[in-house]
């Protein structure tokens, strides 16, 4: 192996744990979206047809989902300041933001030897993004068929 390889496998390695940190954090907001359709959403909708009603509950399965990416964002940045990639918390935080939404990929340079790391945030995040909408389309399926 080179050690461009070697550096690669490296950053691979170190990205394994929060990758799956994330993904189970994700699972747990998941299943509290789900959860909380089962017991809260499906009684609520079917005695109220109220829009006011439904676009609270609305409001709420969106939050846990923003403070379920937002936990995974933060594994991250914990993970940036613990391999000593950025300066202090405050950039971790802005870097692992920038690289799970893939807002600003690119825009931001990792040390020497770690530019893959930030990739593989970004492959999550957009993995994790996907799960959300497939979970929040589930839930507003859902909320339609109620009426049917």
């Amino acid at each position: 192996m080179t050690m461009v390889n070697l550096e690669y496998l490296r950053q691979i390695l170190a990205a394994l744990l929060p990758m799956a940190l994330t993904v189970a954090l994700h699972g747990v907001g998941m299943s509290l979206v789900r959860n909380s359709f089962e017991r809260f959403g499906k009684p609520l909708l079917r005695r109220s047809k109220d829009r006011g009603a439904r676009t609270l509950f609305m409001i709420g399965v969106v939050w846990v989902i923003v403070l379920t990416h937002f936990s995974g964002i933060v594994v991250w940045a914990i993970a940036f300041r613990l391999l000593d990639l950025v300066p202090t918390s405050e950039v971790a935080m802005y870097y692992s933001m920038e690289y799970y939404t893939t807002l600003g990929v690119g825009v931001r340079k990792l040390p020497e030897g770690w530019s893959g790391f930030g990739g593989f945030e970004a492959m999550t995040g957009m993995l994790m993004f996907g799960w959300s909408t497939a979970v929040l389309a589930v839930v507003v399926q859902r909320m339609h068929a109620i009426d049917d």
